[in-house]
């Protein structure tokens, strides 16, 4: 097994493209999982546009932080995604970049698969537990 410090390679192949396969076949399948998979990645787009803006002004998370009266730690949380701002929070972070926030509620992506493709995946993966079971 050959490991590189950012890629594990297994066989000749990446095991990236397995897992994304199958986060991608559980979306398809699991309208739950594919709610939290998208709520997942609204977090983190909101956090890279909070630290876009952070950036484009100039601030460091500190100035940021005593301009909004709290600490540097909860600005550095919000800008990795692993915390939510409150809506009041969204707000004093929107003036000290001189903006405004707007919340828009727009139409859901739905992913229809077709019923080939639906089998066509759970075969695939029959097939994957058939390899794992049998080594």
């Amino acid at each position: 097994m050959t490991q590189t410090r950012k890629k594990k390679v297994v066989r000749g192949e990446h095991v990236g493209a397995d897992v994304l396969e199958h986060f991608r076949r559980r979306e398809a399948d699991d309208p739950e999982f594919a709610a939290a998979a998208q709520d997942e990645r609204d977090k983190r787009a909101l956090a890279h546009r909070l630290r876009e803006l952070r950036e484009g002004a100039g601030l460091s998370q500190a100035e940021v932080a005593e301009r909004i009266g709290t600490k540097q730690p909860s600005i550095a949380r919000i800008e990795r995604g692993q915390a939510l701002p409150r809506l009041e929070m969204l707000q004093k972070l929107a003036r000290v970049f001189g903006m405004r926030v707007q919340i828009e509620f727009v139409p859901a992506r739905r992913r229809r698969r077709s019923k080939a493709k639906v089998e066509e995946s759970r075969a695939a993966e029959r097939v994957d537990e058939g390899r794992a079971s049998a080594r």
